[in-house]
């Protein structure tokens, strides 16, 4: 039997559903295929913007309060989000509410009006704020590795955009964005829980079936055409008490054949107390109190990053032990290790059967993303990965010449350079 059933509407919009008759609450998820990959340098957080506009009154209800408190009768509220290549809404629901939220859906997706502009463009001015010092310095890491790796793409952007940005955003452009982007070709509903599949074809036909799909130029993205010839370093003076430290890797993204071996390999280097960066760093180092190793996928190029906070006396030690691990990882194939992580992987994908969120999301997004990963093929691939083809994935991806290095806050220039020569020398 299929884990999902799919569906594509008259007007394009397409349809995944998930039948999950063992659980009790449904999840819908309303995917918009646009986020900040899609932005000129002056739209910069345009599209995490509109999101944020969804949220202020439409045809039904005159404010985000008064929507949100309609979809807690049908079961908890709704939220949102912003990435590069999406924007995302959604809600869990009560079983014998699902015609009502895709109801509740529609009427936001299809009739916003856009009231109260300043006080939401105060709002996101605060949120982008967060990523600056008292002297006006981008002290976020992430922001600031995007820019090394991506230059002059809109990767580099930051998702929210800047506070310059966002204070140019008017009425116009927002509406222009919505009706560039909001219809129903562009869009993904998931739906996951105990239904019955044609039951929500049947709503989303009555509540979505009537909008119309575009008729103008469709957008489109480009991919990054740079050559990366690192390592790429940046170096931003704060007075924070700690380091905060980025080591990132540009990659393929989810469309090359290794994909796979690249999240194997993020498992072992930097999830849970066990993995090796945490090994090395903390429990025999004691350098910091955690590092993380991440992966953003998208589908054309990506980026395998490491994060930690560490004291300024700690820094050269840190960034040695980081490299001293990736070298490790580049050269041995790790058996043990790797079927310890397995058997994690396995555990988690078990249990994410008992997550409609979850659900929802790897169908919905397999959608969006053109990358449909069933439970089954992922649970067949963590049973027969191969710790060879994770160790030959790290010695292609996590060279010198991909490589950015960002340490943000109280560094001495004494170390700069004894940093810069490990970080051009150790790969």
């Amino acid at each position: 039997m299929s884990e999902y059933q799919r569906t594509t509407l008259d007007n394009g919009l397409e349809l995944v559903v998930a039948p999950l008759n063992y659980l009790h609450s449904v999840e819908i998820i309303c995917y918009v295929k646009v986020g900040s990959r899609y932005e000129s340098p002056a739209q910069a957080g345009l599209s995490h913007f509109v999101e944020h506009m969804m949220f202020r009154g439409n045809a039904r209800y005159s404010s985000g309060p008064a929507l949100e408190q309609a979809f807690e009768q049908l079961g908890s509220g709704i939220n949102a989000g912003t990435d590069a290549e999406s924007t995302s809404y959604f809600a869990r629901v009560h079983p014998d509410a699902v015609a009502g939220g895709l109801e509740l859906f529609s009427v936001m997706l299809r009739t916003p009006r856009f009231l109260h502009l300043e006080i939401e463009r105060a709002i996101v001015i605060e949120e982008a704020l967060g990523d600056f010092n008292e002297v006006g310095a981008d002290v976020c890491a992430d922001n600031r590795m995007a820019r090394l790796l991506w230059r002059e793409h809109p990767l580099a952007q930051p998702v929210i955009g800047t506070p310059a940005t966002i204070r140019t955003f008017g009425h116009e452009e927002v509406k222009n964005w919505y009706r560039q982007h909001y219809a129903p070709d562009n869009l993904v509903i998931s739906v996951a829980g105990p239904v019955d599949p044609d039951a929500v074809q049947q709503a989303v036909v009555e509540y979505f079936g009537s909008w119309k799909a575009r008729t103008g130029p469709v957008s489109c993205v480009t991919a990054p055409s740079h050559p990366l010839s690192g390592p790429e370093v940046d170096w931003v003076h704060d007075s924070d008490s700690q380091l905060t430290l980025q080591l990132a890797w540009r990659t393929e993204g989810r469309a090359h054949p290794r994909a796979e071996e690249l999240r194997v390999l993020r498992r072992m280097l930097g999830e849970g107390g066990a993995s090796f960066l945490m090994q090395k760093l903390r429990e025999e180092a004691g350098l910091t109190y955690s590092v993380e190793a991440s992966l953003e996928e998208y589908a054309d190029c990506g980026c395998f990053s490491i994060d930690l906070s560490t004291e300024p006396e700690n820094l050269l030690a840190a960034v040695q032990a980081v490299l001293e691990v990736v070298v490790k990882v580049r050269s041995e194939s790790f058996k043990e290790h790797l079927d310890m992580v397995s058997c994690n992987a396995l555990n988690y994908l078990d249990f994410s059967r008992d997550s409609v969120e979850e659900q929802a999301g790897r169908y919905g997004w397999g959608i969006v993303s053109g990358h449909m990963r069933t439970l089954a093929q992922d649970l067949d691939f963590w049973r027969n990965i191969s710790p060879a083809a994770v160790q030959e994935m790290a010695a292609y991806c996590l060279t010198s010449e991909r490589m950015g290095f960002v340490c943000i806050g109280p560094w001495r220039e004494s170390e700069r350079h004894a940093v810069e020569e490990i970080l051009h020398h150790m790969l």
